[in-house]
């Protein structure tokens, strides 16, 4: 394990230049909103899939698909450990707050940064976090934002890309249906331009936010109290009750528990009038200090 706590600090350290990049390409108005979101729309729609199939194209282990199943099962309790934590300890955060410690990066940093420290064959086990992530986004964290139960919407779940190629890749994977080359490399390389291009947009987000009114709500210390320390460590604790032969599938999820606030509180908020620039911040601010909490998450475990 202190080999992988290694590596991840080198990926991080990586990380966090490739976010210099994205902050001095958008200063140097090389990309501006549009470009960033579009680029976001790249990395979610098209990439993240790619990243997603690739680690389903494998030869097939029936015991692999049970550590599967624990993943899921573990990353679900991760969100319930979320949910007793902004409904107890940091119930004064309004919803926007909530939603902050609620939701994790897995798509943006935590699957390509699986695939750089563990392997890309980790990211098997990251998809059955994406896909407990997208379920719970796209119905309570919408409505968290929204404050509309009607916004909760099962079917943006069902049509999600990475849902589609989490469910694609199980069929692929389990009834071993043959990839062709061609599609087989496709997928490689939008697995390898996943992590490059997702680093760029954060730091792209780091030089559009509100950085001022992120350090001065008192709101936004209680979200990365929340994100970055207490959820990862009730994660932590759990996972260090179980067995030394699961530690792959402990790494991939206290690695998804320990990602930043979601780049979708920037998105939503966004969507539904709230403040853009306030959620991109906290995004931001965040993701740099993820940059220092993830690898002393793992060192502990």
């Amino acid at each position: 394990m202190s080999d992988v706590v290694m590596v991840l600090v080198q990926q991080v350290i990586v990380m966090g230049m490739l976010m210099v990049i994205g902050f001095i390409a958008y200063k140097a108005k090389l990309i501006d909103s549009t470009g960033v979101k579009q680029m976001s729309n790249i990395a979610l729609y098209v990439a993240t899939p790619g990243i997603l199939i690739n680690s389903f194209i494998a030869e097939y282990d029936a015991q692999k698909l049970v550590r599967a199943g624990w993943t899921f099962l573990l990353a679900f309790v991760t969100f319930l450990f979320g949910l007793i934590l902004v409904k107890t300890v940091l119930r004064k955060l309004n919803n926007v707050g909530q939603f902050g410690v609620l939701f994790s990066n897995v798509g943006f940093l935590g699957i390509p940064l699986v695939q750089m420290v563990l392997g890309p064959g980790a990211v098997f086990y990251m998809a059955m976090v994406v896909a407990v992530m997208t379920l719970t986004t796209f119905t309570y964290g919408m409505y968290l934002i929204s404050g509309d139960k009607s916004s909760m919407s099962l079917k943006k779940v069902m049509t999600n890309p990475p849902v589609i190629s989490v469910i694609a890749g199980l069929l692929i994977y389990c009834f071993r249906i043959p990839v062709p080359a061609t599609v087989a490399r496709t997928c490689s390389m939008l697995a390898n331009m996943s992590a490059p291009v997702s680093m760029i947009i954060l730091g792209s987000y780091l030089a559009e936010a509100d950085m001022k009114s992120v350090f001065g709500n008192k709101d936004t210390y209680l979200i990365l109290l929340g994100r970055l320390v207490l959820v990862p460590l009730m994660v932590l604790v759990m996972l260090k009750m179980m067995p030394s032969s699961l530690d792959e599938i402990k790494a991939v999820v206290l690695i998804a528990a320990s990602t930043p606030v979601a780049t979708a509180l920037g998105m939503f908020s966004q969507l539904y009038g709230g403040n853009y620039a306030y959620g991109a911040g906290v995004v931001s601010l965040s993701t740099i200090l993820s940059l220092i909490t993830m690898p002393l998450f793992l060192a502990l475990l």
